[in-house]
């Protein structure tokens, strides 16, 4: 089940098409932000995302691992409340708050998940404020 939660996290990801510069103080805040830039669809329709980008949330994906992933894809996008490991919480703390939200963002932006933007947002700050503690 990990491997599909991490397929299921890079799928969302890679094809998201989005460049978030810095998304961690719009979800802290609450504000829109402006920085969110949607790049163009390719001619096949497919989405565009950049390279820089990709590399970057490749790396955070491989810091937070296929078991913690699939913690904390569940407990934010599915809302099940499952306790999350002391290990998974250093995980996460030391992929870093910009990974964290960058991740969280790029998969608010798939449009199965826009609608609910708002509450994915919530928990992903709960979340981490759950580990920072």
């Amino acid at each position: 089940m990990a491997s599909f939660c991490k397929v299921s996290i890079i799928a969302f990801v890679l094809a998201s098409g989005v460049f978030l510069s810095s998304p961690t103080q719009a979800i802290r805040t609450g504000e829109q932000d402006s920085s969110l830039a949607f790049e163009p669809s390719s001619d096949n329709g497919e989405d565009i995302i950049p390279i820089e980008l990709r590399h970057y949330l490749d790396e955070c994906l491989k810091k937070i691992g296929d078991e913690c992933g699939a913690i904390f894809f569940t407990r934010i996008f599915i809302g099940k409340e499952n306790g999350i490991p002391a290990s998974c919480c250093q995980k996460l703390l030391d992929m870093g708050e910009e990974c964290h939200y960058t991740i969280t963002e790029s998969i608010i932006s798939r449009p199965e998940f826009r609608a609910n933007a708002t509450l994915y947002e919530t928990r992903a700050v709960d979340t981490w404020n759950i580990c920072s503690q």
